[in-house]
């Protein structure tokens, strides 16, 4: 063979080998990783185990630069300036074994140790032995030596279940990587090449011996590493001192401190390290608060409650605590995401919408009188009512009554289409199958979604009023102008209760705070959500289970938690009432209806730009009374040039009776004159109880005995006698308190009530 041709075979030959050597797969690693939260400024919240049972976080690859300087002291010195494996830590290896007839000493590279681990620590042999060399050159042709060393340090074994510096670095030392001190770098260095001995009790002190073993060799180190890795020296007073710390007792246990966010995070970032907005100091504070609120409400029995805060300035989540930690239930009932039924919390929503057509003003009067509609009796939590109660009053107090009227004026299918585009996921029926409870708690809604919706609120009234929020929000982010939303807010701001009532309170705080409460149907749940000028703050206290407790509402037991968190956050409501948009609107004082020229004194409120539509005052009226201004009169029973007239407010029937409990400076009307009828006999007298429409339910007494009924009147003169008949029955008459109780069976019958001044009202009834 001529040289050529053996030159030409042999490269041949190596440029196969070569393209051979290419065709080798590298050395992956296809293990699940553990799920991990930290918050905004990087500290660790919590993490899920990875579905092989380790404790493997993804790798940050950003760790101390002491702790390269270890590991290349300890397992490589030469890492920087070999092609995968070191022949000549080879040779010393193995006439070192060879002398001690057992292995003393290893020849291994860190490449090639990032090769053993990928393939799963394969039974050591020879065969075995080289593969690791040939594939450890193959790494090294593929990846740059920084990616070799990252590659190491996240899967390297760190004993029991702790795989990777990042999980190790917390699980031992409660710390970052990047924060290792050197005697926490020389451990976590020498450990992998035996981690049983972090354990107590197993060879700990051999453990103690290699770290300062090692340490002190740090102190002479000469290693060979490229400048841009910066990597220190460790003088010898810093030696003695990293000398005297402890090894680690036992491993930290991993913190929950938002163990509810990241599993709803988990589902799109399974195996991920997810930097979260939370505040870590604020989740703290929160969990801490909500524990002692926990001690409290058990007492009552209530196990559960979360709370969620947004920042609606930058729309980030700061706080999220989806459980007490403590409930016996809470690992598995995210309190936050759970549907739950509404109760009053989104009676602002029905508000501000009828502000923004122009179909309610702020101070406008509203019926509060017990009602009947088509089977549903909507009750005031109080148990009392006040005839008829300004809109804004009627929000503060939470009143279920007057709200139920303005949503039939509103229609509840257009405030149901409303709540849908307002990603309230918990509407799942048709409108229909709700009705007109949509504003009371007939439907669920979530924590979440509703704290959300009030945060697209805050941020649209921000972009309009706050000078340093300079972003321009969208008009869709919500369908609610500023001008609407402003007034609402200041309503809420003033939101106080009455101490006279049963079951509600007067609340106060430092700090001002546009909120609102909700108590839904048998005490289940309790709302209160609170905006600050950055913040939208909701909290929700209860069972997870459904289990209803007396007392369990949302003043008593969802605001104090709310207004705590409020606390903690130092922020306070400073927005103004109004935006410079925002019109004034002539209204009667009274009824808050625009101002007509019957009306006494009037007064301006501030309104969204729309055209009114409620009309004038209904309520104030020319009243012709008799020369003496005794009498009531009519155009054809009293001579024309004897009348007078005079401006009266004059509420309906029903709505005077219960207002005038509550307002003794009310003056009702003069009483009609002799010989003088009214061709309306609903102007006279009203049925407070049943509705036109009622159907009526025996009421059960505690021995199991039939109840008798109760039916009630309100006439404008309660000194008037009113005769009751029932079916043709003569029941009796009453006279000041119109009352009167019945035995009624199952069946239908005809009510029929007349006053002695031949005024006549008639009911049919149907009795369950």
């Amino acid at each position: 063979m001529t040289r050529k041709k053996f030159y030409y075979r042999t490269g041949l030959i190596v440029a196969g080998l070569f393209f051979l050597f290419l065709c080798i797969p590298v050395p992956r690693f296809n293990d699940p990783y553990s799920t991990v939260l930290t918050s905004s400024d990087g500290r660790l919240l919590g993490a899920r185990i990875a579905d092989d049972g380790q404790w493997r976080f993804p790798a940050s690859n950003n760790y101390s630069s002491k702790y390269i300087a270890c590991v290349l002291e300890y397992e490589d010195q030469q890492f920087f300036h070999h092609a995968g494996f070191n022949p000549i830590a080879f040779a010393q290896a193995l006439v070192e074994n060879t002398k001690a007839g057992k292995v003393v000493r290893g020849g291994s590279t860190i490449s090639m140790q990032v090769v053993r681990l990928a393939r799963k620590n394969k039974p050591r042999t020879y065969g075995e032995k080289l593969l690791e060399v040939i594939l450890a050159m193959r790494l090294e042709l593929r990846y740059s030596k920084k990616t070799i060393l990252d590659m190491y340090a996240a899967n390297a074994p760190f004993g029991g279940n702790v795989v990777g510096i990042d999980a190790a670095a917390w699980r031992y030392f409660h710390t970052t990587p990047d924060r290792l001190s050197w005697s926490e770098a020389a451990t976590l260095a020498v450990l992998p090449n035996a981690p049983a001995m972090i354990h107590p009790g197993k060879s700990r002190e051999k453990l103690l011996e290699k770290r300062d073993a090692l340490l002190q060799r740090m102190t002479t180190a000469k290693l060979r590493t490229p400048r841009k890795l910066h990597i220190p020296r460790l003088n010898e007073e810093d030696c003695e001192l990293a000398v005297l710390e402890r090894l680690p007792d036992k491993p930290y246990d991993m913190p929950m401190m938002a163990y509810h966010y990241l599993m709803d995070l988990e589902k799109k970032h399974k195996g991920e390290q997810i930097q979260s907005s939370i505040d870590y100091d604020l989740q703290r504070t929160v969990t801490e608060i909500m524990q002692r609120h926990y001690e409290t409400n058990t007492k009552n029995e209530i196990e559960n409650a979360a709370v969620f805060v947004v920042n609606y300035l930058t729309q980030e989540v700061v706080a999220y605590v989806g459980n007490n930690s403590e409930a016996k239930d809470a690992a598995m009932v995210d309190m936050v995401k759970a549907q739950r039924s509404t109760g009053s919390i989104m009676k602002p929503f029905l508000f501000a919408a009828m502000l923004d057509e122009g179909t309610l003003l702020p101070t406008m009067l509203l019926p509060d009188v017990p009602m009947s509609l088509s089977g549903f009796t909507p009750r005031n939590y109080s148990g009392q009512y006040w005839g008829a109660v300004p809109a804004n009053v009627a929000l503060q107090h939470s009143l279920n009554a007057p709200f139920v009227h303005l949503l039939k004026e509103y229609g509840h299918q257009r405030f149901h289409a409303l709540l849908r585009r307002l990603g309230i996921s918990g509407i799942v029926f048709d409108s229909d199958h709700y009705g007109l409870s949509l504003i009371v708690g007939g439907a669920e809604a979530s924590l979440y979604d509703l704290v959300n919706v009030y945060a697209r609120m805050g941020r649209k009234l921000a972009s309009v009023v706050n000078e340093q929020f300079e972003e321009k929000v969208p008009e869709d982010i919500v369908p609610f102008s500023a001008d609407a939303i402003a007034i609402t807010f200041n309503v809420m701001k003033g939101l106080t209760r009455p101490v006279n009532q049963i079951g509600w309170s007067s609340f106060s705080s430092s700090k001002q705070v546009a909120w609102k409460t909700g108590t839904s149907y048998g005490f289940k749940d309790a709302w209160a959500i609170g905006l600050t000028d950055q913040y939208v703050i909701g909290t929700w206290v209860g069972n997870a289970d459904g289990e209803g407790r007396p007392g369990l509402t949302g003043v008593g037991s969802a605001a104090p938690l709310m207004f705590d968190v409020a606390e903690a956050l130092k922020d306070s409501y400073t927005y103004p009432a109004s935006t410079p948009e925002a019109i004034e609107v002539e209204v009667c004082a009274i009824s808050g209806y625009p101002d007509s020229d019957i009306c006494k004194s009037t007064q301006k409120v501030l309104m969204p730009d729309v055209e009114i539509k409620t009309g004038v005052c209904p309520y104030h009226k020319k009243v012709f009374l008799d020369s003496t201004g005794q009498y009531q009169v009519l155009p054809d029973c009293y001579p024309v040039d004897q009348k007078r007239y005079e401006r009266y407010f004059v509420l309906p029937p029903v709505q005077e009776w219960f207002y005038r409990r509550h307002t003794p400076m009310y003056r009702p009307l003069p009483a009609m004159y002799p010989n003088c009828a009214s061709s309306h006999p609903d102007e006279i007298m009203a049925f407070v109880y049943p509705k036109s429409d009622a159907r009526v339910t025996i009421p059960i007494g505690i021995e199991g005995i039939r109840q008798q009924v109760v039916f009630e009147i309100a006439h404008r003169d309660p000194k008037k006698t009113i005769y009751w008949t029932l079916n043709d029955t003569f029941l009796g008459k009453t006279r000041l308190n119109h009352q009167m109780a019945i035995d009624m069976e199952k069946g239908n019958y005809t009510l029929r009530c007349v006053d002695e001044d031949g005024v006549e009202l008639r009911r049919r009834i149907v009795v369950n």
